[in-house]
């Protein structure tokens, strides 16, 4: 009777353990991921907190207030990063947590210095409008190398630690890079024009070229690594791939438009060089008069057929927006596409 009742327990206990282990697994993977999302959440709100805290602090110490505008853009950027962050992770990634954490905390950092490097921009081009106190230029330029070496840190970092992924992680830095590259080289630009007396004719010139080759540069590594995320991802007809082409298409156009807009810019200094000549030093003594546009002392002029003169970066400026001499508002005659828009 004993033996018949232990082995019907054992046979009833035997059909009883696998749902009990099923459960049993099932309560703890799912204890599991509820653990491992807690951990996640709680990693990244610290992150996202201390970067919070730090930027309110950078803001205070190198800007003070921003502008209505620079808020404007600093909060449109900021979305275009989120989203465009978004469809990367989604068209590339099926991640774990430890590889999610990875992931968010590049974007995170490299985003915050971007927003950071793109404010120092704005803030320049509205500085080097006004008469700024060259305390002001200081803290922007301290900030703009802070960033610089922490990108410098971070690409290092990718090339040692994350070989595998170096393409598709160096993207941010390598922009980063240009965009920060491209307000010092501003900077030094301005406070070189600053140092020197009367007008540096080479000026607009030398901020033209830095901004185009820079802007190329990134939209030509912009439209790469878009390629290089759908060669990645593959073409499957989703939103993902709608979203990445019409991205492709966006940037390919601006490139198109920017190279453009180029040969439109040098046909027109060319065509200015040739219908406008130089002063002589006999021309400028005998003139002697500043440059009516700018109110500065010449060294260097051009002469139009009314026999005024002026700088030739003032003159290109003004005839940008204008079709008459400064001085006595007589008609120019100018050959076709000569004074086209840089932009």
């Amino acid at each position: 009777m004993k033996d018949n009742l232990d082995s019907t327990g054992m046979e009833g206990l035997t059909k009883v353990k696998p749902p009990g282990r099923i459960g049993v697994v099932i309560q703890y993977l799912v204890g599991y991921f509820q653990e491992e999302m807690l951990y996640v959440l709680t990693y990244l709100s610290m992150v996202f907190g201390f970067l919070y805290l730090l930027g309110k602090v950078m803001l205070k110490v190198f800007f003070g207030e921003l502008r209505v505008i620079e808020t404007q853009r600093m909060y449109d950027r900021l979305l275009n990063f989120l989203l465009f962050k978004v469809v990367f992770i989604g068209a590339i990634l099926d991640p774990r947590w430890e590889d999610l954490l990875i992931w968010t905390t590049w974007f995170t950092i490299l985003g915050f210095l971007r927003i950071f490097s793109m404010l120092c921009r704005d803030r320049f081009e509205f500085m080097s409008t006004t008469n700024a106190p060259f305390q002001e230029h200081g803290r922007i330029i301290i900030l703009l190398v802070l960033i610089f070496i922490a990108d410098i840190f971070w690409f290092i970092l990718c090339v040692i630690v994350f070989k595998s992924m170096l393409l598709l992680l160096t993207f941010e830095c390598v922009t980063l890079f240009l965009d920060t590259v491209q307000t010092l080289v501003k900077y030094i630009i301005h406070l070189r024009d600053l140092s020197r007396p009367g007008v540096w004719e080479s000026r607009a010139l030398l901020f033209y070229y830095t901004e185009f080759v820079t802007d190329t540069l990134i939209l030509v590594a912009t439209l790469g690594h878009y390629m290089h995320i759908m060669i990645l991802h593959g073409i499957s007809f989703t939103l993902i791939d709608a979203v990445l082409f019409l991205n492709m298409r966006s940037v390919f156009n601006n490139l198109r438009k920017k190279i453009a807009a180029y040969r439109s810019y040098r046909q027109a200094i060319t065509n200015m060089q040739a219908q406008y000549p130089s002063a002589s030093e006999q021309e400028l003594d005998e003139y002697n008069d500043d440059c009516a546009i700018c109110r500065d002392n010449m060294t260097q002029a051009r002469k139009l057929p009314c026999r005024h003169m002026f700088h030739l970066s003032c003159l290109r400026s003004w005839l940008e927006h204008h079709e008459s001499c400064p001085t006595c508002r007589r008609p120019l005659v100018r050959t076709n596409s000569s004074l086209q828009n840089r932009s």
